[in-house]
């Protein structure tokens, strides 16, 4: 299963969120995985927030696969409000009868994600740049 969601920013950028559930053996239980990319204005595809340019890429190598996500989910913009309607979402369209595990245990590990804010000020220094 699959499901793709397409959030707008405040800072002329929009964020995809990308749900991957893997249905078990047992066929009542689905494995949740999740995949955040990014899109600025003048960009013409999807990326992935941190590439091999960012200052944080580094970092991005050297962790663990959970942290390394968690690095790209906190990059992308998204909130955790977000991220909790695109999880209701999917579980929605799977119906009832399952039981829902998370490859990367996401919201318990995101408690104080608030998204991108963004001041007037901030704004006028992004659009003239």
């Amino acid at each position: 299963m699959l499901l793709e969601k397409t959030f707008h920013l405040s800072v002329d950028r929009e964020a995809k969120i990308i749900v991957r559930g893997q249905v078990a053996r047992n066929r009542n239980e689905i494995t949740i995985d999740y995949e955040f990319l990014i899109r600025e204005k003048h960009d013409t595809d999807f990326r992935e927030p941190i590439g091999p340019n960012h200052p944080q890429y580094w970092k991005l190598k050297k962790s663990t696969p959970e942290r390394s996500q968690l690095l790209q989910l906190e990059y992308s913009g998204i909130s955790r409000k977000q991220i909790r309607e695109v999880t209701r979402e999917f579980k929605r369209l799977a119906g009832p009868g399952y039981v829902f595990r998370y490859q990367n245990e996401i919201e318990e590990r995101t408690k104080y994600l608030k998204g991108i804010r963004v001041s007037a000020l901030s704004r006028r220094m992004l659009s003239v740049a």
